[in-house]
Order: structure tokens, then sequence, then C-alpha cells
């Protein structure tokens, strides 16, 4: 039997057939993809992006194959606020992530200003208090077993990183095990530290704030060292 098109039922039925296997087949492929692209953009470049705790490099940014669901997103860059953002991954679809970071209003304390902070040793921590003067960074631990002077002038470099901080814990500063640490790299050795306000049993969201308080107070007296070529080498 044949229709006005010109098409008998057999190839009606074939042709219908294949048209809803090809469609099952694209619904259960996307079905099927664990992963999804993430792109992330900033209004200035060169921003450090961690995502998950782990260092990921700078924007512009491209996650390729990042698993679907929920990752945490953070953005920081030497003069301005830190960026937090929790993302959801659709499989199978392009992500594409703009943000517009604020400018950092930071004025410097009177000096000398002293932090109370936890110092990261190869093994383990101590407290302590670290105060910071124009010239140079002097640690005290509480309990007098370290001690140290660093001239602000020696410093070769300051970092800070998101996640995992060895011998923080468990001894101080309540919260998740992710968490904010200041380094600085001298010659011959690196120190770390984590801030916090009151005590060492702080929330973690304090501590975080106190620690990018320490950093931007010194970070803004190590670049005042810097000639202007190793400013320009830094912000790369």
């Amino acid at each position: 039997m044949r229709h006005g098109n010109g098409l008998s039922c057999p190839v009606l039925v074939l042709a219908t057939a294949v048209l809803l296997c090809f469609s099952l087949a694209c619904i259960s492929s996307a079905q099927g993809q664990t992963t999804g692209v993430v792109r992330v953009k900033t209004d200035t470049t060169g921003v450090a992006v961690w995502l998950d705790g782990e260092d990921a490099g700078r924007t512009p940014l491209t996650f390729r194959n990042l698993t679907t669901g929920k990752h945490r997103l953070v953005l920081a860059k030497d003069g301005y606020e830190d960026h937090l953002q929790e993302i959801d991954v659709s499989p199978g679809q392009p992500n594409s992530i703009f943000v517009v970071m604020k400018p950092l209003a930071l004025q410097l304390p009177a000096l000398p200003v002293e932090f109370k902070v936890i110092h990261q040793h190869r093994l383990g921590t101590c407290v302590g208090a670290l105060t910071v003067s124009a010239e140079a960074l002097d640690y005290k631990a509480t309990n007098d077993s370290d001690q140290f002077h660093i001239p602000i002038a020696t410093i070769k470099g300051l970092s800070r990183s998101w996640g995992p901080v060895a011998g923080m814990m468990p001894i101080g500063i309540r919260g998740p095990t992710d968490m904010m640490a200041f380094r600085l790299e001298t010659p011959g050795r690196s120190y770390g530290f984590l801030a916090f306000k009151d005590t060492v049993d702080d929330q973690m969201k304090v501590a975080g704030e106190r620690t990018r308080e320490l950093y931007e107070v010194v970070y803004k007296l190590w670049s005042a060292t810097l000639s202007p070529a190793e400013k320009d080498k830094k912000s790369h």
C-alpha cells in the first residue's frame, strides 16, 4: 500500500524506528556524560584561581572535563577583594563565569602592628606574636620555643594558599580543613602563618580575614622595596 507521498508503510515504519533510535541515543549520551566545561574570565587579567582548594592557574581560564555537580571557586589578586563562589557544573554544557573584581581599600595600620599567629613548622606548629614594622617582621612564640627576625628587604616572595594546611590541625582554628595560609620566602628558609583575632578557637571566617590583613600589610611594605621591573615581574 502506498500513501500520497509515494512511501509504503514498511518504509515509513523503518524511518520512524531510525529516528526514534537516534533520539534515544542522543538522550542516553547526554545522560551518560559526567563532565562539563567551565570558562572563567575576570575584568582584570592574571587573577589567581583555586578550584576546590587546588591552585588552577590564572584568568582567563578554561576547565575541561570537570566533573558535574558543585565545586568551590576562589579568585584572588593583590589589591582586590577575594571572590568566593560555588558553581554547579552541568553535563555536556559550557558554563561561563565572568567576575568583576572589587578593588581593596587598604590603609596601613599604625606601625608597628602585632598579629596573633599560628606559625607552621615542617613538623607541627607553635602559637605566638608576629610584630610587623616598616623594616622587619619579628616573631616570638608564646612558650619561647621559637623566635626570629626577618628584614622586609630580605623577603624574596609572598604568597597565599587555599586548601589543607599541613601542621595547622588538630590544634587551632575551628572550621573546615580548607583554610587560607600566608607564606613568605627568604634566602634559605620559608615561613607559614595563619593569623587569628582572639584565640586559636576563632571561627575560620575570622581567621581567614585576619590572615588576609596580615598578608596585605606585609605585601604593601615589601612591594615598596621592589624596583619597577621587579614589581612588573611579580604581577605576572
